[in-house]
């Protein structure tokens, strides 16, 4: 049997497989110029496990032109092109063919609106799927397989222990069925290093292992296993082992962009000015619409501050009636109601870093008098309490509401509203940021594949034009669920078009207020999408850039200069 897979090609045909009227549809993405063999099979490489299907059935040999060969290989009930039963015979895409009596349809694809924009293996942040057709892999055991994927890494330990810590969780994130995957000191309270799989459990870890200091906790199908991960955990030690993997107080860590970073020149300068202003002390107030990164923004301001050590705490002031948000955040004495202990409040948690408050503008009157108090005098009192306590906290603030306005409604304290927005940093809605759309569902398709265990080939160019039309009024967010929720319609091996994606993103054209209406203005919207998508597909291979766009090495730079989006080469 022949590989079908001839490393990148795009779809040329779909094989619709009918089935019964209540069984879904199940579509098979075929390549020009492979060839697959359909059966029963577990070796088939179009399995379908149905009654009266042959165990090697029949062989489809795909044409250039988007036709088939198709040759029956001794199956006991036939296969079937319209009505006839045929041995060998050329079919075209739009014919009826039966493989006994299971009926299926083969189908042309439209290069322009099937055609692979972002491969699925090309993730924009994080560590690609596994690559399970590697020869050199193949057979081996998930010990093995870590083994030969840590042995790089160590022989790289001199670059710095938490780069190096992350760098094995990516290794492993590529191998190991976890659920959750945490790194930390083997000692008392200390925080973890590094972490991996989903977000944090509440459950106590399945497998706890120390080896060499370190401790390795693990969640999920792989905990029973980690007695068999031994010798890979003494290697992961070795590897965690190295003299920097804390860097001293006095040398300052290398602060990235949030992953993936943004091609818009907007954006990224908005970056690099809070950076700088994160090096002082002021409280900054973020300004941006719902979804549109304000608390990724935050997290960056806390890496990039003095205060990068110490912990990053947020309180979302909407999400709470008042009485519950001041205990959040003050904290409360023991005794105030029945059964209530004492607690401290996420100032008092938060001393030594940041605090984020996101949605400050939904705070009531009485509780930004106390946010106020604690600004000036440096100190809070819990619910109930007497005595003031000492607090040391870097504010960061967000909003999505003009609170200009609410001051001048009386709604908003002026005195904190000035304290809160010693700098402004305002986050461009993604409809001002289109360049970034396509790396963005590039990002997180990659990571839900991940999440839901599914196989697809990527994203289809129709798919990436709806996504980069649509206005996206919540986001971020939103465009991240919209892929959430795309990646569950996929059939295994089908890639994510249209057919996937929400009515709403579907009729983008309809919904959208209408572009500018002169040629310049279509133009430069054009090009800054068609760029942005090469850029997010391309990652750091700017050669595959140039060759998607179809333009000379001279005129992609000149473009990328004119656009301001940036290459990171």
């Amino acid at each position: 049997m022949t590989n079908p897979r001839k490393g990148g090609s795009e779809p040329a045909c779909c094989l619709k497989i009918r089935g019964d009227a209540d069984a879904p549809v199940r579509n098979f993405y075929l390549e020009a110029g492979a060839t697959y063999v359909v059966g029963s099979a577990t070796d088939a490489e179009i399995r379908l496990p149905v009654a009266g299907v042959s165990r090697h059935h029949a062989r489809l040999e795909m044409l250039e032109d988007g036709g088939a060969v198709i040759e029956d290989l001794g199956s006991r009930n036939g296969t079937w092109v319209g009505e006839r039963r045929v041995r060998r015979a050329a079919v075209a895409g739009g014919e009826r063919l039966s493989f006994g009596s299971l009926p299926a349809d083969l189908v042309v694809l439209d290069p322009a609106l099937a055609g692979i924009a972002i491969t699925a293996g090309r993730s924009i942040a994080g560590p690609r799927m596994p690559d399970r057709s590697n020869p050199s892999t193949l057979g081996l055991s998930i010990e093995e397989r870590l083994t030969r994927s840590l042995g790089p890494l160590l022989r790289r330990r001199s670059t710095g222990g938490v780069a190096v810590a992350q760098e094995l969780v990516a290794a492993w994130l590529a191998e190991l069925p976890i659920e959750r995957m945490e790194i930390l000191r083997d000692q008392p309270g200390d925080e973890v290093l590094a972490a991996a799989g989903g977000s944090a459990v509440d459950r106590p870890a399945d497998s706890e292992t120390a080896l060499g200091g370190w401790r390795f906790r693990f969640w999920g199908p792989i905990a029973p296993r980690t007695a068999q991960l031994r010798p890979v955990l003494e290697l992961a030690g070795e590897l965690l082992s190295v003299d920097d993997v804390r860097p001293r107080d006095d040398a300052p860590e290398a602060v990235t962009l949030p992953s993936p970073a943004s091609l818009s020149p907007d954006v990224r300068r908005l970056y690099r000015r809070v950076a700088r202003v994160a090096r002082g002390d002021v409280p900054i107030l973020i300004r941006g619409e719902s979804g549109s990164g304000k608390e990724v923004l935050a997290s960056f301001i806390h890496r990039a501050s003095p205060r990068h050590r110490g912990p990053f705490l947020a309180l979302n002031c909407a999400a709470l009636p008042r009485d519950l948000l001041e205990a959040d955040l003050f904290g409360i004495e023991r005794g105030v109601a029945t059964g209530v202990d004492a607690r401290q409040g996420l100032l008092e948690r938060a001393t030594g870093g940041t605090l984020f408050l996101d949605e400050i503008g939904d705070m009531a009157p009485e509780t930004q008098a106390k946010v106020l108090r604690a600004l000036e005098e440096r100190q809070v009192y819990r619910v109930g309490g007497h005595a003031g306590i000492e607090v040391d906290v870097r504010f960061v603030a967000a909003t999505h509401r003009d609170l200009e306005q609410r001051v001048e409604e009386g709604s908003f304290r002026q005195d904190l509203y000035h304290r809160l927005a010693a700098h402004v940093a305002r986050i461009p809605p993604l409809r001002e940021r289109r360049e970034d759309v396509a790396q963005l569902a590039g990002h997180f398709f990659s990571r839900q594949l991940e999440r839901a265990r599914v196989a697809s080939p990527g994203l289809t160019r129709g798919a990436l034009g709806a996504l980069c039309e649509y206005a996206w009024p919540g986001n971020i967010r939103e465009l991240s669920l919209e892929i959430a929720q795309a990646v569950l319609l996929l059939d295994p091996g089908e890639p994510l078009g249209i057919e996937h994606l929400s009515e709403r993103v579907r009729s983008a054209l309809d919904l959208d207020a209408p572009p500018p209406l002169t040629l310049d203005a279509h133009l430069r919207r054009a090009e800054r999408q068609a760029f942005g998508a090469a850029l997010a597909a391309a990652g750091s291979d700017l050669a595959r850039a140039i060759d998607q766009l179809g333009v000379s090495r001279a005129t992609f730079y000149r473009k990328v200069k004119e656009l301001g989006l940036a290459t990171d080469s």
